[in-house]
């Protein structure tokens, strides 16, 4: 299939490719999407600019994220070589239990110097490391530089270089104290938002500072990528050796994915694994593409190939639901509720999508990537109800970080999680 040949042009207009038959169907009006309102967390003040984070709540293809079963039919005798039986969806695979891992230990991922400052009463009288503060202090004179260069014109790329470096490296500082932040005034108006507020600065710095300040104003000073996160390292039965993961019960910042937008996501925003969009409220399941409510749509869903006949053009995709039977999955009724309601739906693109297929993959784990709107779909099989649906960029956000200087993963982020894939002695 030739990128390009389909899009949000009128279906009368366009060919049909599909063997099996195509129904499209589309909507004339304009995308048009509402300001998503935010309220405050109970005990804070009413108007706030960066309300709290909302403390939370697997579902793969098949599953609803209620978490009720979906009932379907298994086709029986089916394999490889069965013809076309899913012709835009991957085979079913065995759901088999297996036995449960022998020999198992949790392991520490952790690679910053100690345990998340959050977890602590903070003593503000307390004596702090000169250098600690002296490297935030610099961070700050940085990010003076740069408002200079925007001023006199001289230098900008220079002073931007600099200063989108030193952000991608205050990410992982290990040694963040409320104190510390409070000495360097990073939170006040001369600090970070100094840069998210200055248009004349390059976009990603803008969005690199709101994404640290956010995670301050939240006193989120853990810099591991795996916070939050149990990781088990086990062996089967035929003593492979397996890690597994899952949210540590009780972890105080996870976030609940049940919401329509973009929420308190950056742009760009990363991540190694997808339970880690799970534990951050951009997905809602460590499993699985699609993401919603009963009634209310999808809210999420992850670009990720794996055999359906999705296309992605950037700031235009075309995303199949699931392989159904008589009528469409509960999944695909998420995406066709979505339709209906017109709400926005967040992407996030994996580094699992095929090279040759998309140009805009993170190098690595899941990038979000911005939300979305259904403009329309089609119907590309009868047999297994199998759905895809026509979706565009919403206006209004800053492009896809695929490229250049503001690349997401970053640098850092990569050399971070190279150590953690180090200390397990495996792909991680």
């Amino acid at each position: 299939m030739s990128e390009g040949r389909r899009g949000p042009a009128s279906a009368s207009t366009q060919p049909n490719p599909f063997e099996h038959g195509a129904e499209l169907v589309q909507t004339s009006d304009p995308i048009k999407i509402e300001p998503i309102k935010t309220e405050c967390r109970d005990g804070e003040e009413q108007g706030c600019r960066y309300p709290g984070l909302k403390s939370a709540r697997k579902r793969k293809r098949g599953t609803d994220c209620t978490g009720s079963e979906i009932m379907e039919k298994k086709e029986d005798n089916l394999t490889a070589s069965t013809p076309r039986s899913r012709p835009f969806a991957p085979l079913p695979r065995s759901k088999s239990q297996g036995k449960p891992l022998a020999n198992t230990t949790v392991v520490d991922t952790r690679i910053t110097r100690y345990e998340a400052s959050w977890y602590q009463e903070v003593d503000l009288g307390k004596v702090v490391k000169r250098s600690d503060l002296q490297t935030l202090l610099y961070t700050a004179e940085l990010i003076k530089k740069a408002l200079r260069a925007v001023e006199t014109g001289h230098d900008r790329h220079v002073a931007f270089s600099i200063l989108r470096r030193r952000l991608h490296q205050v990410e992982f500082y290990d040694f963040i104290t409320e104190i510390l932040v409070v000495k360097s005034k990073l939170l006040d108006e001369q600090g970070f938002p100094a840069v998210f507020d200055n248009a004349a600065l390059p976009w990603d710095l803008r969005a690199d500072a709101l994404m640290l300040f956010k995670k301050w104003c939240f006193r989120q000073w853990d810099p591991d990528l795996l916070r939050g996160i149990v990781t088990k390292k086990g062996t089967t039965a035929k003593d492979k050796i397996v890690n597994t993961r899952s949210i540590q019960k009780d972890y105080p910042f996870k976030v609940s994915a049940n919401y329509v937008g973009a929420g308190d996501l950056i742009n760009g925003q990363w991540w190694p694994l997808q339970i880690c969009t799970l534990r951050d409220g951009a997905h809602g399941t460590p499993e699985g593409g699609i993401y919603g409510q009963a009634k209310k749509g999808a809210y999420s869903i992850i670009m990720s190939g794996g055999g359906y006949s999705d296309i992605d053009e950037g700031d235009r995709i075309q995303y199949c639901g699931t392989s159904g039977e008589d009528k469409p999955t509960a999944l695909t009724e998420r995406m066709l509720e979505s339709f209906k309601l017109q709400n926005p739906i967040r992407v996030l693109r994996s580094a699992a999508l095929s090279g040759k297929h998309s140009k805009y993959r993170p190098s690595m784990g899941l990038r979000y990537d911005g939300i979305y709107q259904i403009t329309g779909y089609e119907l590309l099989d009868q047999g297994t109800s199998m759905y895809r649906f026509s979706l565009m960029r919403c206006a209004g956000q800053d492009p896809i970080r695929y490229q250049g200087e503001e690349i997401r993963p970053t640098e850092e982020e990569l050399n971070q999680y190279g150590k953690i894939q180090a200390r397990l002695g495996s792909s991680g």
